[in-house]
């Protein structure tokens, strides 16, 4: 997939170093050099230095060949912008960070596919950590079908020792990766779980409670 994201700060960097190496085409665009120059010795993809709501710099991005296109600028009418730039380019996918939830709305109105807005993002999240206790992390995925959780597996829980195959109704859910020390692994059914590992689950929202109950250490599964 060709991917274009505008904005090299904190979520687009991260963002990019998620995406690295995954068999994307990547293509980062931000305005200041430095931060280019920094980016480009860092991370596997084409990095320019540009303005992302200029034809110019979008044409230099390859925008005509691009499959999606994110913007994470600090700026959420830049954002706008350069996303309604891209419809107009026929990106078949674009993605948009506001900063005021107010403009949500706006933003989708105007043809932007997806619109994610960090502060209502945080709202809900810091909502769900409390509402579960034992997760680690969570995100939201989509529409709300589905969250990711990371967990760590605690002592005397019923799956550790256990390969991901063994386990029980595995339709509400799947792992989708396991922490070893630092490094992070995608496991498949032969890998066996343990104590205080650390696992990321992408489960369904209907059955988060008996996901989180199902890898903690109490007495039902």
């Amino acid at each position: 997939m060709y991917i274009i994201i505008a904005g090299i700060g904190r979520v687009g960097i991260s963002l990019a170093k998620s995406l690295s190496g995954k068999g994307h085409d990547l293509v980062l665009l931000d305005e200041n050099k430095k931060t280019c120059e920094e980016v480009a010795s860092e991370i596997d993809a084409l990095v320019i230095n540009g303005d992302c709501t200029k034809i110019k710099s979008l044409e230099n991005a390859g925008i005509e060949d691009a499959d999606m296109f994110i913007a994470v600028t600090g700026n959420q009418e830049i954002n706008l912008i350069s996303s309604l730039i891209a419809k107009k380019s026929n990106v078949s996918k674009t993605i948009a960070r506001v900063s005021e939830p107010d403009y949500k709305e706006v933003f989708e109105s105007l043809g932007v596919g997806v619109v994610i807005s960090p502060e209502l993002v945080a709202a809900n999240y810091i909502e769900k950590l409390i509402e579960r206790p034992g997760v680690v992390d969570l995100a939201i995925v989509g529409r709300g079908d589905a969250e990711i959780l990371e967990l760590i597996i605690p002592p005397n829980s019923k799956v550790a020792n256990k390969k991901i195959r063994e386990l029980k109704n595995t339709k509400d859910y799947v792992i989708i990766a396991i922490y070893e020390g630092n490094e992070l692994k995608i496991p498949d059914g032969s890998t066996e779980l343990k104590e205080y590992d650390r696992i990321i689950i992408l489960a369904k929202t209907p059955a988060l409670e008996e996901v989180r109950k199902v890898f903690s250490n109490e007495s039902n599964e």
